[in-house]
């Protein structure tokens, strides 16, 4: 039989160990106190299956176990789990030294950790793709997973049963579609891309031309109508430039600046990891956009569906590295019109309490209260606190800001109850959505043109906002929404727009 092996043909010398695994005893081709043994993850469950299987090998065809081995490397590359990095290093090991029958085995035993990690990533990815890598092991799939597995080994369709546990999503696909390319056509390493000065306009002399192109087209930007022997920077390799910009979150002024010049130079490692974690990042993300709110953290930017259409797009500033934006999924409940704003203790102390020691008129500047407590709303005046002696982890009150215009949430908050408190909110420093890099608040999502937001959303919900008559002086009228929306605060730094992957700083250092 050409689809089985020969215990003949294959039998290789497996050197034994001291350990013995209680396990395979009674199977003829495997060494109970062989190194593979020690290395499973699930080995009695191993067991059971080459039992089932009528102690036949199992990967025989070559294909499936590359297509394995192609999963575990893109999570390999991502930097996701030094558990299954191991196994796929083992597994080649094995492949390269042609000791097939512990191939077999470890690759059974890796698949049913892919299986498993695919049940759980939905879950457990922010976990494992942000906060801590996954290097523990895992419960073995669900009931369903398994007989699935055995039908598929019976069947001898792995392959298939590889494909229901990874995504079908455009997202995930265009990802590991670049990702591909990439390892394939540029599989060697660029000299990096060095000018004396800024080139800030056509005519700049350009020492370093060749290298330049070359770096464009890692990243699948069109040079071959770009004259290589031209000594300057002209028109051609300026829009290049641009187009190289626009990839990556950049101004597009074709100025070859430190920003542009560091993102020449990313490595095409350090590409092919962040398309890899990406690409495994979206097994978490919702799949579906009928009616729903994303935020991606790093590219700055919000998008609202409504009916399975894109209707509104907007910049956003998010929290600053000291204080980031939670990766969550939430529910916007309701619009509220000219908002107070309850100062969250850590702001109140870090913030807020140091500029009053510095400035006493800060509080009335901001038109903040001093308020007894959260039970209460006697405010309190500060002309009776004591500030220079003051401990502000001490501070028995609470803060609150009045509505208007310098409101710090502006004229409207996007009520997402959650225990972080954690909310859109429009905003008095409007500048601050013309920066690059929008990563200066303390967490909640400041959103551009919040007005036209909150005036789609309320459209939508069969709500004429101009026809409220909300007073001016009326804080914090609070109109429900009929139907709540998810809202989904994510974190992409590499994505697929059409034919062209987008890239975007690392601006919490998630990626690493």
């Amino acid at each position: 039989m050409l689809k089985r092996y020969s215990v003949l043909l294959m039998l290789v010398l497996i050197p034994a160990t001291s350990w013995a695994s209680p396990y395979f005893e009674n199977i003829g081709w495997v060494n109970p106190k062989g190194h593979v043994t020690s290395q499973l993850q699930y080995p009695q469950l191993v067991e059971e299956i080459y039992r089932e299987n009528g102690e036949q090998l199992i990967w025989f065809d070559l294909q499936e176990s590359s297509q394995l081995e192609f999963q575990l490397e893109v999570i390999d590359a991502g930097n996701i789990s030094p558990m299954l990095s191991r196994q796929l290093k083992q597994l080649r090991f094995y492949r390269n030294s042609h000791r097939w029958f512990e191939y077999d085995i470890l690759a059974t035993d890796a698949m049913i950790t892919y299986m498993s990690y695919a049940e759980q990533a939905k879950h457990m990815g922010k976990e494992w793709y942000f906060e801590s890598k996954l290097n523990h092991s895992l419960p073995p799939p669900s009931d369903e997973g398994l007989n699935a597995l055995y039908a598929s080994i019976k069947t001898q369709e792995l392959g298939e049963l590889i494909d229901t546990h990874t995504p079908d999503s455009d997202d995930y696909q265009d990802l590991i579609k670049a990702y591909l390319h990439l390892a394939q056509s540029h599989d060697k390493e660029l000299p990096k891309y060095h000018q004396d000065a800024k080139l800030k306009s056509m005519g700049d002399l350009l020492s370093a031309r060749k290298q330049l192109l070359a770096r464009l087209e890692v990243v699948d930007i069109d040079v071959s109508h770009v004259d290589f022997n031209v000594g300057y920077y002209d028109a051609k390799l300026e829009s290049a430039i641009k187009q190289f910009q626009r990839m990556h979150g950049l101004k597009p002024d074709g100025v070859i600046g430190p920003k542009t010049q560091k993102w020449l130079n990313t490595s095409n490692s350090e590409r092919l990891a962040m398309l890899a974690v990406n690409a495994e990042r979206t097994r978490m993300w919702p799949e579906q956009r009928n009616t729903i709110i994303l935020v991606n953290v790093p590219s700055f930017e919000m998008e609202y569906w409504h009916n399975g259409e894109s209707v509104f797009q907007s910049r956003v500033v998010v929290g600053k590295q000291a204080r980031k934006t939670p990766v969550m999924t939430t529910n916007l409940d309701s619009v509220i019109l000219n908002p107070t704003w309850n100062v969250p203790w850590k702001i109140m102390v870090e913030d807020i309490i140091p500029k009053v020691k510095a400035d006493p008129q800060y509080l009335r500047k901001q038109n903040i209260d001093i308020i007894a407590s959260w039970r209460s709303n006697t405010i309190i005046d500060p002309a009776a606190i004591n500030w220079n002696t003051l401990n502000p982890k001490a501070f028995p009150y609470r803060m609150r800001q009045m509505s208007g215009h310098y409101n710090a949430l502006g004229l409207y908050k996007f009520n997402t109850p959650n225990k972080r408190a954690i909310f859109l909110h429009d905003t008095p420093s409007k500048s601050l959505f013309s920066k690059e890099s929008r990563a200066f608040s303390s967490g909640c999502v400041r959103v551009k043109n919040a007005d036209a937001f909150a005036s789609l959303l309320l459209e939508k919900q069969g709500v004429d906002l101009d026809k409220l008559n909300v007073s001016p002086n009326e804080a914090n009228k609070s109109i429900p929404l009929r139907k709540r929306i998810p809202v989904h605060i994510i974190y992409q730094t590499a994505w697929a727009e059409g034919d062209t992957v987008q890239y975007r700083d690392d601006v919490y250092r998630f990626d690493h």
